[in-house]
């Protein structure tokens, strides 16, 4: 018997898009913009909706995680003929938890020595069992520096789905599964939008209401059976435009009270839907575009994309603190214009120092090879 630690029939060719490298960078830059953009009661409607559209970079990154691990999965399944379930969660637990685990290891041991945080111990064995996303939806977001971590709960919970369905499903009843997940989540949604329920704490970290992105990102994967789409660069380019303009008009239109409006089946369900379809195209515009090929730069940004999305409001907060003490400058604009570059070097340092050596130890459960540390 092959030990559980061991890979089998490795392939040698590595399944690496370097385009989304990119879309990663981009779907961070999205989820800064949101958490850098004013939008209190006083900001412009475009302004708000401006706001709200680039918070839908989290249901970019959730379309092209599910991409990706489906594909991975499938990859190594059509392969070897089978599916090594441990080296999958050995794979990711390398690549997740060691930041994960040191951000809230970090954002407790702060509450602890500053009381007035908003992290009790509750929250934090909820999201060390990674439901912390359940627990968000009930009681409210942790402190702000801590708040994107729900988005790593539900991925985890992904992983932790994903492989078993794709061991045991063929691709077709595979198929069958992403839709009734999407239909699942449909159903979800409009029940809570009946209830009028908050968008902020109830709707947006629940994990049945954010499993249509995975269905969607999942169906790519299965729809392309291995390709990738051959289309051409100036209809790319209008199907990402299109789909970001559709992210600002749907909210525009739909939450015409900003991000203080009202909850109801009629704006919001179908502002969700449209979510759905815009990351999808979005998704597919960037799949095998060479264009982006030679974008190192960029490409790397998106290599270091983990470490940018859990460290920049913490970066946020430390500037906040900092240019506070500058009363006569603009402290808005201060922190914008120096965060993303003081969030990059942080991400980059960590990338290098404490993420690589886990990456490293990841590659020994790779079955398909994917991008080099």
């Amino acid at each position: 018997m092959t030990p559980s630690n061991s890979v089998t029939q490795p392939s040698t060719a590595r399944f690496y898009r370097p385009e989304l490298d990119v879309l990663r960078f981009v779907a961070f830059l999205m989820v800064y913009l949101y958490h850098t953009i004013p939008d209190d009661s006083r900001s412009p409607h475009w302004v708000l909706a401006l706001s709200n559209a680039t918070g839908f970079g989290v249901q970019v990154f959730f379309v092209l995680s599910a991409y990706l691990i489906t594909e991975l999965l499938t990859r190594e399944k059509r392969t070897t003929g089978r599916l090594n379930a441990k080296a999958f969660y050995a794979r990711r637990i390398l690549r997740i938890w060691p930041l994960y685990f040191f951000a809230l290891g970090a954002g407790f041991l702060y509450s602890r020595l500053h009381p007035t945080s908003a992290f009790s111990v509750h929250a934090f064995v909820a999201y060390l069992f990674f439901v912390g996303n359940w627990y968000t939806s009930r009681f409210g977001y942790l402190a702000f520096s801590l708040a994107p971590l729900w988005t790593v709960n539900i991925e985890e919970q992904f992983y932790l789905v994903g492989p078993m369905l794709v061991r045991y499903l063929t691709r077709r009843t595979l198929a069958v599964a992403c839709s009734v997940g999407w239909a699942g989540s449909q159903i979800a949604l409009i029940c809570l939008c009946a209830r009028h329920a908050m968008f902020g704490p109830n709707i947006w970290p629940n994990s049945l209401v954010q499993l249509q992105y995975f269905a969607l990102g999942a169906g790519v994967s299965l729809f392309l059976n291995g390709s990738a789409p051959k289309i051409r660069g100036s209809l790319r380019g209008l199907m990402i435009a299109s789909a970001f303009f559709l992210l600002f008009a749907s909210d525009f239109v739909l939450n015409p009270d900003g991000a203080f409006g009202l909850i109801s089946v009629a704006h919001t369900y179908p502002e969700m839907l449209l979510v759905g379809m815009a990351v999808t195209l979005i998704l597919m515009g960037f799949l095998n575009w060479a264009v982006f090929n030679g974008w190192r730069g960029i490409r790397y940004l998106g290599k270091i994309s983990y470490g940018l999305y859990v460290y920049h409001l913490p970066c946020l907060a430390v500037l906040w603190k900092l240019v506070s003490r500058f009363p006569k400058y603009n402290s808005r604009f201060a922190v914008f214009a120096l965060g993303l570059p003081f969030t990059i070097g942080v991400a980059a340092i960590s990338y290098r120092y404490f993420e690589s050596p886990f990456l490293r130890m990841k590659e020994r459960f790779e079955i398909v090879k994917s991008r080099a540390v």
